[in-house]
């Protein structure tokens, strides 16, 4: 049995590895693959081709302001106030057995000390990001593929003096905020069809111009770097007595280290270790603007949508639905994303494009970075929820400097926090 091997292994520091296995094809694995194989390791990148990962369909925010971990009490009656048609949260029945069980340890991690832990760990990474994202866009010679100018937050509603005012006052670290003026303002009105009321910027935040580009240039910098691509699945991961063996769709392999960064798929790689895992689907529609929007990123906050222009471009984003990533995708979601586009009057020269794709996501709403302690071959990099286009190059660093010089990691990432289901404790 796994577990029986778990137990069993050698607890003591390892020695740098010289060959590295990264498993998965989405932003966490393609950064970490690269910084690894930057750092003179024998990297290999084993990943399906995935021409629409989550990292690929999202907002492409990256999101420095969202300092707090959302597994808190005040987040959780958002559950009944914004639950699907009032709001952009879902519950898919069909999948209860997946979600039930993840939500009483979602209560868990609302007790205050576990709130203070994730926030503290969530904050050291955030105050990184955005740098971590410069960086990655200089070693690909790329600036390019990062717009900074940051993203504006627009609120229609009768109340949305004050809302504005909220956000406002709030902590969001490294990003800061500003006002909107009436000039602003009005020139959003004179665009929509539903006029704004009030709006605040956000600077020390960016979006990406252009995902697809971002996730191929990594692989082509990767594979330029000499890392090895396998366009394979990963099965099974074995550890062994000085290696790891991870059985693939196109053979087996072993390294010195495996990383496991699949998403959803992760806790089926470790079928002896409780990982909790649901998908947090989302969804967007896209669409060519004709030349029509020039005005910055939006979200639109009383509607929970997200506008991103890319190029010639519109994308609308939302919705937070548990469930599992097998299931079928809910067509109502589009169908009231592309209201929202017709509301708001965004201008509209092609027919929609629709996504829906699968966050992982853990119950504290952080994710599991670092070596397992009874298997410290095995290194966990998954459960970013919707931050893993913002966290991908800072996970990268952590994680690279973890692996190759033992830098230890929060202890509210461990990957070991949920415990093992064999019934071995921590």
């Amino acid at each position: 049995m796994v577990a029986t091997r778990l137990c069993a292994a050698v607890t003591a520091p390892l020695p740098p590895p010289r060959s590295v296995l990264v498993l998965g094809g989405g932003i966490i694995a393609r950064t970490c693959a690269l910084r690894l194989q930057e750092q003179e390791c024998a990297v290999t990148l084993v990943a399906e081709p995935d021409t629409a990962p989550p990292s690929w369909g999202n907002a492409g925010h990256i999101a420095t302001e969202q300092l707090q971990v959302l597994a808190r009490f005040a987040t959780a009656p958002r559950v009944l106030s914004d639950h699907f048609p009032r709001g952009p949260v879902a519950l898919d029945w069909g999948s209860a057995p997946t979600w039930l069980p993840w939500s009483f340890r979602f209560l868990r991690a609302c007790l205050p000390g576990s709130v203070r832990r994730g926030d503290a760990a969530l904050r050291g990474l955030m105050l990184n990001a955005l740098p971590a994202w410069e960086k990655l866009t200089k070693t690909l010679d790329r600036p390019d593929l990062l717009d900074l100018r940051g993203v504006v937050k627009l609120w229609e509603s009768a109340d949305a003096d004050q809302k504005a005012t909220s956000a406002l006052q709030a902590d969001h670290g490294p990003a800061t905020t500003t006002p909107m003026d009436a000039a602003q303002i009005a020139a959003f009105n004179q665009a929509l069809a539903t006029p704004v009321k009030a709006g605040v910027h956000f600077a020390g935040t960016a979006h990406i111009t252009n995902p697809r580009d971002v996730l191929d240039t990594l692989l082509a910098r990767f594979v330029s770097a000499g890392g090895t691509h396998l366009a394979a699945r990963a099965v099974k991961i074995s550890p062994e007595a000085d290696t790891v063996r991870v059985n693939t769709t196109q053979g087996d392999l072993t390294a010195d280290r495996v990383v496991v960064a699949c998403g959803v798929r992760s806790g089926a790689l470790l079928p002896d270790v409780a990982v909790p895992l649901v998908a947090e689907r989302g969804y967007h529609v896209e669409w060519n603007h004709g030349g029509q929007w020039t005005l910055p990123n939006a979200v639109f906050e009383d509607r929970a949508v997200v506008v991103t222009r890319f190029g010639s471009r519109l994308r609308a984003t939302s919705f937070v639905e548990f469930t599992r990533d097998a299931s079928a995708p809910d067509p109502r979601k589009w169908e009231r994303l592309e209201a929202h586009v017709r509301a708001l009057g965004l201008p509209v020269a092609s027919p929609f494009a629709r996504w829906h794709g699968s966050r992982p996501t853990l119950p504290d709403y952080l994710p599991a970075l670092g070596s397992f302690r009874h298997a410290p071959r095995i290194v966990a990099a998954y459960g970013h929820n919707h931050l893993g286009l913002t966290l991908g190059p800072v996970t990268a660093d952590v994680l690279s400097a973890h692996i190759l010089r033992g830098v230890p990691l929060p202890t509210a990432f461990s990957p070991d926090r949920f415990g093992l289901r064999s019934g071995f404790s921590n």
